[in-house]
């Protein structure tokens, strides 16, 4: 009669082996979200900012837009940097992820002017592990984002 069973040392390789592709898996699967993480809050940004040109553009109002650093935050007001983020008429808190803002231009304060959609040029440099991405804004009000030195799904080349 046979026996149909498994040896000990098929059931080990057999263990080994989904040990070893379960590893590689899960390292892939972080750095992953990493790339997620980064396009989302690019992409977020970047749609913060051009809600705010809309909002400048139809009440026909310039905004300044000023950078808090730890935890970061981008606060909306129409005169001088308020001592919290969230007193600004908009802001747009760090989401809970890895992602880090890095750069805004050469100052701490910007601005958005409401009237025929211009603002000033601005530049926000996101990083975190896997990689930087830039949220921009031209002179005529055009919202660019791209990815610096890596691919990340969702997010076109600078």
């Amino acid at each position: 009669m046979q026996d149909w069973g498994f040896s000990l040392l098929e059931l080990l390789i057999a263990i080994c082996i989904s040990a070893i592709l379960t590893t590689i898996g899960i390292a892939h699967w972080k750095e992953q979200q990493r790339r997620n993480e980064l396009a989302d809050t690019t992409k977020q940004l970047a749609y913060f900012l051009y809600e705010v040109q809309i909002k400048a553009s139809s009440r026909n109002e310039n905004y300044i837009i000023h950078q808090f650093t730890s935890p970061w935050c981008i606060a909306i007001t129409h005169n001088e940097k308020p001592t919290l983020c969230s007193a600004g008429i908009l802001y747009f808190m760090k989401p809970d992820n890895s992602v880090e803002i890095s750069e805004l231009t050469n100052n701490k304060t910007a601005f958005i002017l409401g009237r025929r959609n211009m603002a000033q040029t601005i530049s926000f440099q996101l990083k975190n592990k896997i990689g930087t991405s830039r949220v921009l804004i031209s002179l005529i009000g055009r919202i660019r984002f791209c990815a610096e030195n890596s691919y990340i799904t969702g997010l076109p080349p600078c």
